[in-house]
């Protein structure tokens, strides 16, 4: 699992189910501990946590060695449900030196990363980046590269080049080690460098290569997706009518996944593509700030608020703006989230 060959860790998975008496062996502990990281990593968080959860009862009486990899699952387990920050307070109760584990870096820096810490989450990216180089462990060297360059990328003052050749670099990475999944991730993180600077066409171009990687009927598919109809909205490179069947294609792939927020965001996008500006504010101020507000998407219902208040002041409806104004001003940002412009 550390070096990322899931096919192999299923295989174990299944092979180890079929011994029965490891459940009441000296190693039962450790056994149904490396069966909750995997359920996580196939993203089954409930199967997890029944695991840990019969852990929890006799957490107390654990070996040093497995209370530190309880606390690590665990700690990754808050990563999986986003609550980011119980999750680096669990990682901060690992006793490192009875605990060498040297993927617990980059969760760690994962976990910073999610609570916008670009400081800390590079010094720990850069631990584990020294480990998986020394031990050639690729795989993990993109996802760490990658993570490193999204805390760079802070820096506004970054010379552009730089961040360029560095994206290229780990491009040419993944087509080395044949990850198409790793490569996907990678160009959509290019895509929103590009997309932050204003390059549009660059932007929607990078989205569409990492589109072209990724399962269609997929959450990846529709992040990039998403990209690419923003980079058109704004930077008008495409057609009116070629537009409109990507906001309709992120429809059905939003209701089909069940993600209320994207069907959310590309009901607005809809809204842009046909300039419907009383519909389009009028769905941002009922149906979308309300759902943002209540999942927790702080940052990003305050850059709504901001489109909020610069149109009711426009329109000199002065009572609404002060509404808005208000929960600017007001608004407790602390525990905030923002939707994934990046892939980590």
């Amino acid at each position: 699992m550390i070096s990322q060959n899931r096919q192999k860790a299923a295989d174990l998975h299944a092979e180890l189910k079929e011994h029965k008496l490891l459940g009441i062996s000296e190693h039962a502990t450790y056994y149904k501990l490396l069966v909750a990281n995997y359920y996580l990593a196939q993203g089954c968080t409930k199967k997890a946590k029944k695991r840990l959860d019969e852990i929890q009862r006799f957490s107390e009486d654990l070996a040093v060695y497995e209370s530190n990899l309880f606390k690590h699952v665990l700690a990754l387990y808050y990563i999986a449900v986003d609550e980011h920050t119980k999750s680096i307070d669990i990682f901060n109760t690992v006793d490192f030196k009875f605990y060498s584990n040297p993927s617990i870096y980059y969760d760690l820096a994962v976990a910073y990363q999610n609570v916008h810490s670009p400081v800390l989450a590079y010094h720990y990216a850069e631990k584990a980046l020294n480990h998986f180089k020394k031990t050639n462990q690729f795989l993990r060297i993109i996802d760490t590269e990658n993570l490193m360059l999204i805390q760079v990328e802070s820096d506004q003052y970054r010379n552009f080049n730089d961040t360029i050749e560095q994206y290229e670099n780990l491009i040419k990475l993944c087509d080395l080690c044949n990850s198409q999944e790793k490569k996907a991730k990678v160009l959509h993180n290019f895509a929103y460098e590009h997309f932050r600077r204003q390059n549009y066409e660059s932007a929607g171009s990078l989205y569409e290569e990492s589109m072209a990687l990724k399962d269609k009927d997929s959450l990846l598919y529709l992040l990039s997706l998403e990209g690419y109809t923003r980079s058109a909205l704004i930077g008008k490179f495409m057609p009116q009518e070629q537009l409109i069947d990507l906001i309709e294609e992120g429809l059905s792939i939003a209701e089909l996944c069940n993600e209320t927020l994207y069907r959310l965001i590309f009901t607005l996008h809809k809204y842009s593509a046909f300039q419907q500006k009383d519909e389009y504010h009028t769905y941002l101020f009922d149906s979308v700030l309300p759902y943002l507000k209540s999942h927790g998407y702080t940052l990003t219902a305050q850059t709504y608020d901001r489109d909020l208040f610069n149109y009711y002041t426009a329109k000199g409806n002065p009572d609404k703006a002060l509404e808005v104004a208000g929960r600017l001003i007001n608004s407790d940002d602390t525990t905030s989230q923002e939707t994934s412009e990046v892939l980590v």
